[in-house]
This record gives C-alpha cells, structure tokens and sequence, in this order.
C-alpha cells in the first residue's frame, strides 16, 4: 500500500532534497511540497496526504500549520524533520501531536523507516539513540582529555542532565530507574561541590563534557 506524504519545508534545497529520496523509495509517493506559506488547509483537503512532513523550523506558526492540517484532515499523521538532533525537539514534536521526528544527522533508511513506522501506527522518535550515542561519544572524549572524579556513569547522568533531560528521560535512556538517576546526582553534586543542575550543567559546558 502506497504512503501519501505532504512536504512543506522553508528550504528549497531541503525540501527538493527529501522529495527526491522519497520518489525513489517503495511505497511512497510525494503528492506535492512547498514552503509554509502555502495554504495548508487547501492542499491537505485537496490531496488527502496521509502524512504531513513538516520543518520543525518553519518560518510560520508551525502549532498554527499542525491545527489547521489536521481540522482539515482528522487522522492526518505528522512527522517533524529539523536540523539539529536535540533531545528537546522531541517534546516540541510531542506537543505540537507530531508522531515522528527525523533530523538532517539521520540516513535515509532511518527517513524512510519513520514513514512506515508512523503509518503503520506505530510513533518514531529516535532522539533517546541519539542522545545516547552522544552522551557514549562525549564520555569517551572526556575521559580521554581531562583528570575528573567521576565515574563513567556518573559522566552519562552528567551530559544528560546539562542537555536539560529530566530524570525520567535519563532512566529511560540509560536503562536505569529513576531513583539510581537522582542518586548519581547527588554523587555528582558531592564530588564537584555544586548544590543545583544548573551548577551541574554550567560545569559541563565549561570543561568540555558537552557542547554549548
């Protein structure tokens, strides 16, 4: 069964970029793209897409783009692209009822597996694997840069929490309970001295643990 996609995206070379890997993919087919100025609601009501892709960084009002796709389409799917693979964006995509969010870091199996996963009902949000192999990749290269008094755990919990993931994020991305995750941050507030998260994150940032 063949998947209708909408792609509105402010970027020329983005937009004609994600239509012409979609025209070679199965069972997908590009019934139009344009930028967000277009009238949303005609070309859904026209087309009847069964997913919306939509730029998480529109030049409109992108909960205002979502709304009025899907009053003019019930059941319309959405999936968010952006440029930038930040934990953040997930809850963005979230509230604005996106089922999928892709960013310009992923390959293209990964743009056509969110397409199926999110037509076959399922929702794809990939970003808790990214911002695992981030935090892997940061840990690795502050262990290999600087003397600290942390263990390698309590560097994941560290990166985490100066990406502003709250502790049920943590858990769920390093496969721990939440209680295990506010113990290392006391561990980590002890060993460093510090009283708050944003201490936490400050110091991050400031010695290389993650990027500002």
């Amino acid at each position: 069964m063949t998947t209708s996609i909408l792609i509105l995206n402010d970027l020329p070379v983005i937009r004609e970029g994600l239509t012409a890997i979609l025209d070679r993919a199965e069972d997908v087919n590009v019934v139009s793209s344009g930028p967000s100025s277009f009238n949303v609601r005609e070309l859904v009501q026209r087309l009847q897409p069964d997913i919306l892709m939509l730029d998480l960084q529109i030049l409109g009002s992108i909960f205002q783009i979502a709304n009025d796709a899907k009053e003019s389409k019930p059941g319309l799917k959405i999936i968010l692209t952006s440029s930038l693979p930040l934990p953040e964006h997930r809850r963005q995509a979230e509230r604005v009822g996106a089922k999928g969010l892709v960013s310009s870091f992923d390959d293209v199996q990964t743009l056509v597996d969110s397409i199926k996963e999110v037509q076959g009902g399922n929702v794809f949000f990939p970003a808790n694997q990214d911002s695992r192999t981030m935090v892997t990749k940061q840990r690795e290269g502050v262990n290999n840069r600087m003397e600290h008094p942390l263990s390698p755990r309590e560097v994941d919990v560290l990166c985490c929490v100066a990406q502003a993931m709250t502790a049920k994020e943590i858990a769920r991305d390093l496969h721990i309970s939440v209680k295990t995750v506010d113990r290392h941050k006391a561990n980590i507030m002890n060993k460093l001295s510090m009283r708050s998260q944003i201490e936490l994150a400050r110091y991050a940032i400031r010695n290389g643990f993650v990027e500002a």
